[in-house]
């Protein structure tokens, strides 16, 4: 398995000119809350905050996947390119390079957290005209790159955050499984990936691939644990989890 023995904190701006839209979010997996109080599912919605895209929650139902689908801002697929390029590992189930023209879109998932611009408050990050977000990439948390359908959100999130992953392996019961984790993934995953444009190697053996893409990623997070905290730098649990770009 893959340590983490560095983070790259990269600032990034979201470019728009949006003045304050509601944010179209779909739930895969929909399923009632355990706790209806609860808020760590919505840990990426800064994200769209940043960016004037006013993201809402519902409190009553919990899922598996958040699907964002407008409005599209050209930083997000720019978001997707980046993030490509700065992980360390990529594991490629398809042509990664966006510079190729594969006839379909492709989707980057990986583990990632976010701080806000200045002075840990969420509302710097929402600047006119320019969002401005810190994301932190791990090297020991590969992404993966896979071709999806027109189904494919621009944007999406696993409602896990790092903190809770944790608390689930000291406290089993307490509502988070890894094994149910790895389902939700790759259940979504399967929803929306385009097997005509995988890699004909992969095809072959397409689900034991899958699975075992999602499981680095997933494992990537439960071992940073184990990782001396001056390494994890600013990385905010509450607020690093998995996350889904398109492009």
């Amino acid at each position: 398995m893959i340590q983490t023995t560095t983070v790259k904190s990269m600032q990034v701006g979201i470019k728009h000119k949006l003045m304050g839209v509601d944010a179209d979010l779909r739930f895969a997996g929909i399923y009632p809350a355990k706790n209806t109080q609860a808020c760590e599912k919505g840990w990426f919605c800064p994200y769209l905050f940043a960016s004037a895209r006013t993201p809402s929650i519902p409190r009553c139902n919990d899922f598996a996947i958040a699907q964002f689908f407008g409005p599209f801002v050209g930083a997000d697929y720019a978001m997707a390119h980046k993030l490509v390029a700065e992980s360390a590992h990529v594991l490629s189930l398809c042509d990664p390079d966006p510079s190729h023209d594969l006839r379909t879109n492709r989707l980057v998932l990986l583990f990632t957290g976010i701080s806000p611009y200045r002075a840990n408050m969420w509302s710097t990050s929402r600047r006119p005209g320019c969002g401005t977000i810190i994301f932190h990439i791990l090297d020991g948390c590969p992404a993966i790159v896979l071709p999806v359908t027109a189904r494919a959100p621009i944007v999406a999130w696993s409602p896990w955050t790092l903190s809770q992953m944790r608390m689930g392996q000291y406290a089993p019961g307490g509502g988070y499984s890894a094994d149910a984790h790895h389902e939700q993934v790759c259940e979504w995953l399967d929803s929306i990936v385009s097997m005509e444009h995988l890699r004909p190697e992969v095809r072959e053996k397409y689900v034991e691939g899958l699975g075992r893409s999602v499981s680095l990623v997933i494992n990537g997070a439960l071992a940073l644990d184990r990782v001396d905290k001056t390494v994890l730098g600013k990385l905010d649990p509450e607020r690093a989890g998995i996350v889904a770009f398109r492009y």
